[in-house]
């Protein structure tokens, strides 16, 4: 006799599948310190994140924030694999409240609507800010989208440029203000180098210079 699903029966699928994104409503969980900046990681626009929805990876059209991952798989940082439970389940972010495996109607609802950004959460008096905005005037996400059907051409020169530069930028960054990996991903997202990475580049580095490749598609 087959049964319907109504509750969670703890397989830990969803969240072994990644962090959720941060929507509006999950600011206090970051200003009362349940969940510290440092567990974060910001998806700027236009890089390429899977929808659990579609199954398909597609472009970021606004900036969020989602919760850190861990391991090869990066499952949600607050996943236990042991348990197959979450360690802050009494503060867990409004997606997962809203999500239900045998029944995603309200994640869906929610999908890209009122989603944080850094500048929801970065103070002004913040010594970073200045910063953030910054790097994200010089080093802009490029369109990974066509980079992926198209690939790359006369743009390579400059991108492994641009990949260059912005190591330097955050190298000094992290230096001068002593940032742990998680902070440094919450104020300035992923390296370029790595979004190439994603999208097919090859990248070594040779005398202290990164080098970028792109496969011949042919």
């Amino acid at each position: 006799m087959e049964t319907t699903q109504t509750e969670c029966s703890r397989c830990g699928t969803c969240c072994a599948n990644g962090g959720p994104a941060l929507h509006v409503q999950d600011k206090q969980l970051i200003e009362g310190g349940a969940i510290p900046v440092s567990h974060l990681i910001t998806i700027r626009k236009r890089e390429m994140v899977h929808n659990p929805v579609t199954n398909r990876f597609q472009k970021v059209k606004n900036e969020l924030i989602k919760i850190s991952g861990v391991g090869k798989e990066w499952s949600c940082f607050y996943f236990d694999p042991d348990q197959k439970g979450c360690t802050i389940y009494d503060h867990r972010p409004m997606a997962c409240q809203a999500l239900e495996c045998w029944d995603t109607e309200a994640v869906e609802q929610i999908i890209e609507k009122d989603l944080l950004s850094r500048a929801d959460l970065i103070k002004d008096n913040d010594p970073l800010r200045q910063y953030v905005i910054e790097h994200e005037a010089s080093f802009p996400c490029p369109d990974l989208e066509a980079i992926l059907k198209q690939g790359v051409t006369d743009q390579s020169i400059e991108l492994e440029d641009a990949a260059n530069r912005e190591v330097a930028f955050r190298t000094e960054l992290v230096s001068r203000h002593d940032l742990s990996l998680g902070e440094e991903l919450f104020y300035f997202g992923r390296p370029l180098f790595h979004l190439l990475i994603s999208v097919g580049a090859r990248v070594r580095e040779s005398e202290g210079r990164l080098l970028v490749n792109w496969p011949s598609k042919e």
